[in-house]
């Protein structure tokens, strides 16, 4: 995780940021002559510092962490064995499809 300190806040560099009309701001893996992590935004090439960012388009609010195929395999095989340890004889299978509405 690259992190970088602005006002008192801590801005993971790694994920990505929304401003507050919308627009996607991602870092450019690049620094401003000033030790300033550089920004690009959705539909708009030229990089800008993130203080800059965050002062004219700001807040700015990190997007959501994207679920990983392992985290997910993870989660459903804890699911399957509460299920099996509950005393269901199924397949997986047969789980799966036995749930798929229930978290709706």
């Amino acid at each position: 995780m690259t992190t970088y300190l602005h006002d008192g806040a801590v801005f993971d560099l790694d994920g990505g940021f929304i401003d507050v009309v919308g627009v996607e701001w991602t870092w450019t893996g690049l620094y401003s002559d000033q030790g300033e992590p550089l920004l690009v935004g959705a539909g708009d090439p030229t990089p800008l510092p993130l203080p800059t960012v965050y002062h004219d388009h700001g807040p700015l609010i990190p997007l959501p962490k994207r679920l990983t195929s392992r985290l997910l395999r993870a989660a459903v095989s804890a699911d399957f064995a509460a299920s099996v340890g509950d005393g269901h004889t199924e397949s997986y299978g047969d789980y799966a499809l036995r749930t798929a509405g229930a978290g709706q």
